[in-house]
């Protein structure tokens, strides 16, 4: 049993999704892992995303921005919060060295506090990072208004200096600060449902249109709350913390619905950019109403993506907040839904180096220029992949798939316009190993996948020759 410590940042939930994520995939296949989470994230999430509790030290290694509500910071507030912890720098890193000691910790994970380096450094284990940013680069635009940051800036960047690795996600800024980096795929979570069961559970009309209220924390005031309901069928979900009560708002907490299958059922989904909710929608081509962050160096990165791959509108802040939501949500039923063509399995590539580097079966530097070798399954999803990658994914899978003794394989190619449909068609018809194909059932993806029956397996052949 290998013990791993993984430091998760409270700032905003979006880290602790997709660290959680990572973490269900460690623990899968019953892999040997032993994690104990440090962070002060609700532990209610834990077992939300993970499916069961984990032993959990509740500590707070990092600081984030101080929020004032999901959208807006106190910075004075966050600078003082530092500072306080650069006082105590030599009193947290020695906790967390006799908290390696008791626990038998044999490597860290952190996204991404870095105080952690500190004490991985000075107990010799692995430390490795995971994130599409670190906060030096973050407080960095700060301070080129106010000097002051500085010296916390240098703090902060020499604990990053004593990551391992990096394990750099999608849609990153600047995190050179670490000496060594692997770019990884998107991490994001998938839905478990179709959106047609989803729609289904929770006693949607489809004269409406629907739509995901998706922050931590929102405060509208009752005009605000009027004027929402006053938007001509339009049916609002949200979950837990949020609490809303006007006509057209429904709370999804007693429903059996993950996070992602919500959102890929969505008509939009209302919120501010974050790296969480920015790659579910990714994952699922969920059309996005975003709104203000204030001065936040990732908000532009994210924005671009959003522009880039989904159907979107963009909602001023004071708009968000009095309720004027109709002309975002008139203008994104006008558009197209767009499916982008990105790969999203990086929870499984991040378990998969995390594993090899923390087992010691590579070193982790070493996979900095090596390929991450994923297990096969019975069910490809080509959509996350770029156009010019499918045909020779395609054949490798199908040869791989063949291989593992595998009767029929399930191709996911999206709906869309039908274009990936019609290759994946045509590469099918012609592939050696495919006797023949047909559509998948509603249950299995509709029109929106293709099972694909596979040539007697390989012991098969054997035994008869």
């Amino acid at each position: 049993m290998r013990n791993i410590a993984y430091y998760i940042t409270p700032h905003g939930f979006g880290h602790a999704v997709r660290s959680l994520e990572v973490i269900r995939y460690l623990l899968a296949n019953e892999a040997g892992f032993q994690i104990t989470i440090v962070s002060d994230i609700p532990e209610y999430l834990v077992k939300q995303c993970v499916g069961k509790s984990l032993p959990f030290r509740k500590r707070r290694l990092d600081v984030g921005l101080v929020q004032k509500d999901s959208v807006r910071f106190d910075l004075d507030a966050t600078q003082r919060a530092l500072e306080l912890l650069f006082q105590n720098h030599d009193a947290l890193v020695q906790e967390e060295i006799s908290f390696f000691r008791e626990e038998s910790i044999q490597g860290v994970v952190s996204d991404i506090a870095f105080l952690p380096f500190y004490a991985t450094s000075r107990h010799a284990i692995p430390g490795i990072g995971l994130s599409n940013f670190t906060w030096d680069w973050i407080y960095q635009s700060y301070a080129r208004l106010d000097p002051s940051w500085e010296p916390l800036i240098g703090w902060i960047r020499e604990g990053y200096r004593r990551c391992t690795l990096l394990l750099q996600l999608p849609m990153h800024g600047d995190c050179t600060s670490c000496p060594n980096i692997r770019d990884v795929p998107l991490v994001a979570r998938k839905a478990q449902r179709t959106p047609t069961e989803t729609l289904e559970l929770l006693g949607c009309d489809p004269r409406e249109r629907h739509y995901l209220i998706s922050f931590t924390d929102l405060h509208l005031n009752e005009g605000a709350l009027r004027k929402l309901e006053n938007i001509d069928r339009a049916v609002f979900f949200f979950k837990h913390p949020l609490r809303f009560q006007f006509a057209n708002a429904w709370s999804l907490d007693a429903f059996d619905l993950s996070y992602p299958d919500v959102v890929a059922a969505m008509d939009g989904v209302i919120t501010k950019p974050g790296y969480g909710i920015v790659s579910d929608c990714l994952a699922h081509g969920a059309p996005m109403v975003y709104t203000d962050r204030g001065s936040f160096p990732e908000y532009d990165i994210l924005v671009r993506d959003i522009k880039r791959h989904l159907t979107n509108v963009y909602l001023p802040s004071q708009d968000l907040y009095s309720g004027s939501w109709e002309g975002a949500l008139q203008e994104i039923a006008k558009q197209p839904r767009r499916y982008p063509a990105i790969r999203d399995d990086g929870a499984a590539v991040c378990a998969e180096l995390i594993k090899n580097a923390l087992n010691g079966t590579s070193n982790p530097l070493d996979d900095l220029e090596n390929p991450v070798v994923l297990p096969i399954e019975d069910s490809l999803d080509l959509h996350t992949f770029q156009p010019r990658e499918v045909k020779d994914l395609l054949d490798d899978y199908l040869e791989v798939a063949w291989e593992k003794g595998f009767r029929e394989v399930q191709i996911i190619h999206g709906k869309g316009q039908g274009v990936l449909r019609q290759r994946v068609h045509a590469l099918l018809n012609r592939h050696p190993l495919v006797l023949c194909m047909r559509q998948a059932d509603e249950t299995a993806g509709g029109w929106g996948a293709t099972i694909a029956v596979l040539k007697a397996v390989k012991s098969e052949e054997k035994s008869n020759g």
